[in-house]
């Protein structure tokens, strides 16, 4: 597999032409228009590769994730940042688990349908709820444990592939949410990051977390909610606790298993 002669790195053909235009952005502007749809040859040819590195690279899979990762707009930056710390140091590559975080890169993306959430629910929860005015505060009062919150994401990709870290049932009912105003800007001054110090306990807050996406660590200061926050907003897990269900039943639109 050639190298990078810059910074040293073994990379995958595929991954070449993105690659360059990151670590040496200046060998794409010297390619030929016409030369660019073959362009790893052109840059073994201009000496920005070499095409004998040595021995194999038994890290060389999570780099080629961490660069398909970096620098994507779903990506948040300080995901960012530590993805390129961890692509520096090989004691951090031996701990990274690229499979899983690769699949979650293809879920990662911004969210299309603001006023439109998803859950996983067990089928003794669906049944619970499926006919009540109120689902939501059925739901408080089906499971009625403390600190409980109902945790709801914008993306059904993610809550179809990992489904809910709280459903007693993996293989449950997927509920589409459908609310007549987006929840983000209905709750946004009681939004805080899930794991920041007190939003746990806190039953006045909505905590929001991004687990299932392409995350390292926990979402856990307000630098971490804006990240994800701002336009284009990145796909989020809502967690709300039973002080909020009147209100987020005074929105509520459509309540559907899928």
């Amino acid at each position: 597999m050639p190298g990078c002669k810059k910074c040293k790195l073994e990379i995958a053909p595929t991954l070449f032409y993105r690659h360059l235009s990151k670590c040496a952005p200046e060998s794409i502007a010297e390619l030929p228009q016409h030369a660019r749809h073959w362009a790893p040859h052109e840059f073994v040819k201009r000496g920005y590769f070499n095409p004998f590195p040595g021995l194999p690279d038994p890290h060389q899979q999570k780099k080629d994730v961490i660069w398909e990762a970096l620098g994507e707009p779903w990506i948040r930056k300080k995901v960012d940042t530590e993805l390129a710390s961890i692509l520096s140091s090989t004691h951090k590559l031996q701990n990274f688990e690229h499979v899983g975080f690769k699949t979650r890169i293809t879920i990662s993306k911004d969210v299309i349908q603001p006023c439109v959430y998803y859950r996983k629910m067990s089928q003794g929860e669906w049944d619970a709820v499926r006919n009540l005015p109120n689902p939501f505060q059925g739901t408080f009062n089906h499971i009625n444990t403390d600190h409980y919150r109902y945790w709801m994401s914008s993306s059904l990709r993610k809550v179809t592939a990992f489904g809910n870290a709280n459903a007693a049932d993996a293989e449950g009912i997927i509920v589409k949410i459908t609310f007549s105003q987006d929840p983000i800007n209905v709750f946004r001054a009681r939004l805080a990051a899930h794991q920041k110090p007190g939003v746990q306990a806190d039953a006045s807050k909505v905590a929001v977390h991004r687990e299932g996406f392409a995350e390292i660590g926990n979402m856990s200061t307000d630098t971490d909610l804006a990240e994800v926050l701002v336009p284009t907003r990145l796909h989020h897990n809502l967690g709300f606790t039973s002080t909020q269900a009147v209100e987020l039943n005074g929105i509520k639109q459509a309540f559907e298993s899928l």
